[in-house]
């Protein structure tokens, strides 16, 4: 599944890593710890989240978790759940959840289209 979705293998096998290498999975075979998940996209600026399962915890549910975490398809929240700095720094892609006749491969397709910077102000008189 990791190596489906362009995930990077650490040369040891025990992890991989995000294609733009914000996440991380390691698998740690010893007592009490099986997977743990780490991501972050601004060091600093409270992006940074984990997940630990131990090993008690169903092999299929900690595929399932990671499936959904290395998919592409795009994760529907309303647009104040969206974080600040995604939404300002353009690093997210927002598309409508509902609209009247472009789909969501158009509205993606239009974001990636460079936007013309606006005109600087014009000099103040003194």
């Amino acid at each position: 599944m990791a190596v489906t979705n362009r995930w990077v293998r650490a040369p040891d096998n025990s992890a991989y890593s995000s294609p733009d290498s914000h996440c991380s999975v390691h698998h740690r075979p010893r007592p009490g710890v099986g997977w743990s998940f780490e991501h972050s996209v601004y060091d600093g600026f409270d992006t940074h989240w984990s997940a630990t399962f131990t090993d008690a915890v169903p092999a299929p549910l900690v595929a399932q978790f990671f499936s959904h975490l290395a998919s592409s398809t795009p994760v529907e929240r309303q647009y104040r759940e969206i974080p600040f700095l995604s939404r300002d720094l353009s690093a997210a892609i927002i598309t409508p959840a509902h609209s009247a006749g472009l789909g969501a491969h158009v509205h993606h397709a239009l974001a990636q289209i460079p936007q013309p910077r606006p005109p600087a102000a014009p000099p103040r008189r003194p």
